[in-house]
């Protein structure tokens, strides 16, 4: 028997996830028991296959070969259901006209890698399903809530090793190559647990699930991870609650990260806090941009916003419901509060913005530390995005 035609999951840059999605695909984002793309696949039961339209490609990751398609959806789509996908010759939109889904020849699909969606919602019949879509930062909160849950449910248990204290009956799934240490406390009464290959979880640890933890991170000693999806490579200390942490971040010390977004490579001081709720129980509005207008959220808690390669303090403050641009550097004694642009140089002597050149240097230096390297592809659009900070 073949084996089912791959489904095409593409971000065409609709939304609004501002520098969160500056140097990846939103398939690519984690926030969902792993990256969005592999959640298309769990919910579809079918393979699937990222596709970036110019620009949005995955700077983090060498872009693979396109295969010919015929059913393409939308990295936007929250819930996708096997039973809602449009048949051949139809498209789908959500009720507040956003395009979920197309199957249809190649030239139809190409066009929506072009960007022209009339065209493709010209060339093909159309169905409108109820459906909730990512749209801004705070959406990724929202589908880390729906999507841990069902990802672990299909989990089976696992050995667990000797010392380990387990809490509760939801699934605890260790894989084999990860490592769990004696005094580690795994509380699945929640929701379960699922440790990749190559995780460490050190004594002390305290995971209270549903959680996640990608390949090759370590929760460390006495850290609390509670309702989170942890990425590849990470190092995370301190106290974790309801976020998401992209590859490679290091927030290894004491502080707490609570409905938060955390980019890749990003690295938190020593005792950075982020605040997630604010004193008066209001709905939180932000901000997206340095002098934007607000954006309700509909929510009460809502930590912060922090994009690729952002650097704080020992002791940084970080206020409810904060943007950090790509790359900033903040030092400041005051809480940081409202959007901060990327490439932010902020410190006590005053506001300024990185040079280029030192950015790239030690941005090589942070890298080399985990034997890695910026690819070409990635400092090409770290400098084009340096070069049009000033570009309304």
């Amino acid at each position: 028997m073949s084996s089912p035609p791959t489904i095409h999951v593409i971000d065409d840059g609709s939304h609004r996830m501002g520098s969160l999605t500056a140097h990846r695909p939103l398939w690519a984002s984690h926030g969902a028991g792993g990256s969005i793309l592999s959640w298309f696949e769990h919910c579809l039961d079918r393979p699937t296959q990222g596709v970036a339209v110019s620009g949005q490609e995955d700077a983090f990751v060498p872009s693979p070969s396109i295969s010919p398609a015929s059913l393409m959806v939308s990295a936007r789509w929250i819930d996708p259901e096997p039973d809602a996908l449009p048949g051949f010759g139809e498209h789908v939109v959500s009720e507040d006209g956003v395009l979920l889904a197309v199957h249809a020849g190649e030239e139809v699909l190409q066009a929506w890698r072009d960007g022209d969606m009339d065209r493709v919602q010209d060339s093909t019949s159309s169905t409108v399903v109820p459906a909730q879509t990512l749209d801004a930062p705070w959406d990724l909160l929202s589908l880390l809530g729906r999507t841990l849950g069902r990802r672990m449910a299909n989990l089976a248990s696992t050995v667990t090793p000797s010392g380990v204290q387990v809490l509760g009956d939801a699934p605890v799934h260790i894989e084999e190559g990860a490592k769990v240490d004696p005094g580690a406390v795994l509380d699945a009464e929640l929701g379960g647990i699922w440790i990749e290959a190559g995780a460490r979880i050190r004594p002390g640890a305290v995971l209270v699930g549903p959680v996640h933890v990608g390949p090759d991170s370590i929760i460390r000693e006495h850290a609390v991870v509670r309702a989170s999806d942890v990425g590849p490579t990470c190092r995370v200390g301190g106290e974790t609650n309801n976020s998401i942490l992209q590859g490679w971040c290091n927030r290894a010390h004491d502080g707490h990260l609570g409905d938060s977004v955390l980019g890749a490579w990003s690295n938190l001081g020593a005792g950075t806090t982020v605040s997630n709720l604010l004193n008066s129980y209001e709905e939180i509005s932000i901000r997206m941009t340095p002098g934007g207008s607000r954006c309700r959220t509909g929510r009460l808690f809502v930590g912060a916003f922090i994009g690729d390669f952002v650097r704080t303090a020992i002791g940084t403050k970080i206020s409810t419901g904060a943007v950090i641009g790509t790359g900033a550097m903040l030092a400041e004694e005051s809480t940081i509060t409202g959007a901060v642009p990327s490439f932010a140089w902020w410190t006590p002597s005053g506001r300024r913005t990185w040079r280029f050149d030192k950015f790239v240097t030690s941005l090589e230096s942070m890298m080399s530390r985990r034997d890695q390297v910026p690819s070409p592809q990635l400092l090409q659009r770290l400098r084009d995005a340096f070069t049009n900070l000033d570009t309304p």
